[in-house]
């Protein structure tokens, strides 16, 4: 007989995303839960910071699925951005120039990935954060980069690397959580989540 263990709350859970590695995460620790795509323009304004960006965008997908849900869902959402130590802003590449060119700026230097999440229950916003993990590469090879971009891994993530697929020995360490630079700080969801569903536990079926 299977066991399955999952995670109950006292209402259904829609993620605002369409990235596999959120999805890949919220399943590890046991939650069900539903996949609405938000659609929204996602650019930064004159003058917007990383940070204030990442934020803005997390809480406009969940607003905008917030549209389709009943009330009494539990809407939670998140965007990621890597932030070079100058300041420049990376998100998904567009072209695998592009993706080259992001890979090349990071070899060998410290950078910065912010994700932000809201979540949004009963139309209100419950938690709204952003959470910040320090990423250091050591030094790239053009091989090892052109390699890496013809995998085709790098197109749908920022900064251009999965920390979780071949990216991983890019990586000579890292500072703050792991998962956040997957997309979803998980400890910091999940605490927000018991603040405000006591009766949030794993559970045995």
């Amino acid at each position: 007989m299977s066991v399955e263990h999952r995670v109950s709350l006292p209402t259904f859970l829609i993620l605002a995303s369409s990235s596999p590695r959120r999805q890949q995460l919220l399943s590890s620790c046991g939650f069900l839960f539903e996949i609405i795509v938000p659609n929204i323009e996602e650019l930064p304004r004159p003058d917007e910071r990383p940070a204030q960006y990442v934020l803005r965008n997390s809480l406009e997908k969940a607003l905008a699925v917030s549209k389709n849900v009943p009330s009494h869902g539990v809407i939670l959402s998140a965007d990621t951005v890597v932030v070079t130590k100058d300041g420049v802003l990376m998100e998904k590449p567009k072209t695998t120039t592009q993706a080259k060119e992001m890979l090349s700026s990071l070899s060998g230097r410290t950078h910065t990935v912010y994700t932000s999440y809201a979540i949004l229950y009963k139309m209100q916003k419950i938690a709204h954060r952003r959470v910040e993990t320090l990423v250091t590469f050591r030094n790239l090879s053009n091989k090892e980069i052109d390699s890496y971009v013809a995998s085709g891994e790098p197109m749908d993530k920022a900064g251009a690397y999965g920390i979780q697929g071949t990216a991983a020995g890019f990586v000579h360490s890292i500072h703050g959580s792991y998962t956040n630079v997957m997309g979803l700080p998980l400890s910091h969801v999940i605490e927000d989540l018991q603040t405000h569903f006591q009766n949030l536990s794993s559970v045995t079926q």
